[in-house]
């Protein structure tokens, strides 16, 4: 009898077991809830193109590989910042001939359309504080500012090029230039790129070492990575010495004290060298072009078209692309033949550069193409 009641007590607890492992598998309570989230789509940035040809003076280092930058609202604030060069040919260029390049860095978000001037003067009869001197050519054009990085907190790294100038206006081997742009209100963290004037300089020289100009509206000058600079004269576009004090530690090995001072990066070129012997019947000219990814993503490349700019109501073509008033009077765009370059399954990865070349020729028409005698022709790159 013990033990039958022993097994009865074994029982239930078996079964006891056996409900408690079943309650784990499929009791719950049920609940609901509600909440939001969000993921960003990437956008791809426009890769710029630049006509190459010979440089008459560059500062230019490469987008990835500035350490400094100047602003505008932050420094004085300034209107209009710049340098002196001297070209690294004696022959006078041709302003319609001439493409400057501006490295720039932005820290802010995008603008869509921003003017900006880039101005060239003749050197000014001084170098102890004296204005530039008389205006030679300006160029104002609309350009799209890449917004910074928002994940990282990296600038965007990027080229302007001014290309617009006006017609045969000869520009002399040593001149004075100036940036100009709204960066108070309108491009508060658009920055100019800065390079060393003692490692930096590839092509040309720096006729007044030591200085770059400024026009400072402040009382207190011009504020530079080396401190402030009290001798630049109030609301004027005069040379400023840029040596103010101690380099701060940060900028040693970047354009410290010995490195040089820090002048604006700009490339100056002449984009005629290499295309005089264009001329009904004659041989083929050589179009060399660069292309530079400013974005955060790679970019695909399969071609570049380069075409003649002309007005779509007369087919005269124009000097400046999309500038009407540049028209050619009676050279007629289907005088000219252009060819492009192609990448066999090409990419382009953020911040880099990648080199091609393209050919406009001049085929007999059979007609008097006289009006095309001397004419500076705007051309187009379109990226495909």
């Amino acid at each position: 009898m013990k033990s039958l009641k022993k097994k009865r007590f074994i029982i239930p607890v078996a079964v006891a077991v056996t409900l408690i492992a079943g309650g784990a598998a499929y009791a719950y309570f049920t609940t609901t809830g509600t909440g939001t989230g969000s993921a960003s789509v990437g956008t791809n940035a426009p890769l710029v193109i630049n006509q190459t040809g010979v440089t008459l003076y560059n500062s230019t280092i490469g987008l990835s590989s500035y350490h400094q930058d100047q602003c505008f609202g932050c420094a004085g604030p300034i209107s209009e910042f710049g340098n002196t060069v001297t070209f690294a040919t004696t022959s006078p260029v041709l302003s319609n001939d001439l493409n400057v390049v501006v490295a720039m860095r932005n820290w802010g978000a995008a603008i869509s359309s921003l003017p900006v001037t880039l101005t060239i003067y003749n050197h000014g009869a001084d170098t102890s504080g004296a204005s530039p001197g008389s205006e030679i050519v300006s160029d104002t054009q609309d350009f799209s500012i890449p917004a910074y990085n928002s994940v990282t907190g990296a600038p965007a790294r990027f080229d302007i090029t001014f290309d617009r100038f006006p017609h045969w206006t000869a520009i002399p081997s040593t001149v004075a230039f100036g940036i100009a742009f709204d960066g108070i209100v309108a491009a508060p963290s658009l920055n100019v790129a800065l390079s060393s004037s003692s490692s930096d300089i590839s092509v040309g020289t720096d006729p007044d070492p030591g200085t770059v100009l400024v026009n400072a509206a402040g009382l207190s000058g011009f504020a530079s990575d080396a401190g402030t600079c009290v001798d630049s004269t109030p609301g004027v576009f005069s040379l400023s010495n840029v040596w103010c004090g101690d380099t701060p530690m940060a900028n040693y090995g970047a354009y410290g004290s010995a490195a040089g001072y820090d002048i604006p990066a700009v490339e100056f070129i002449d984009t005629a060298s290499g295309l005089a012997g264009l001329y009904p019947g004659g041989p083929a000219q050589t179009v060399d072009f660069s292309v530079y990814n400013p974005g955060s993503t790679t970019e695909v490349l399969n071609s570049v078209s380069i075409g003649v700019a002309y007005d779509s109501s007369n087919s005269d073509v124009e000097s400046a692309p999309g500038d009407t008033s540049t028209d050619v009077t009676g050279c007629d765009v289907s005088w000219f033949s252009t060819t492009g370059d192609t990448w066999s399954g090409g990419s382009i990865a953020p911040g880099q550069t990648v080199d091609g070349s393209g050919t406009i020729s001049m085929p007999t028409s059979g007609l008097d193409q006289d009006a095309c005698q001397g004419a500076t022709l705007g051309l187009v790159f379109t990226a495909g």
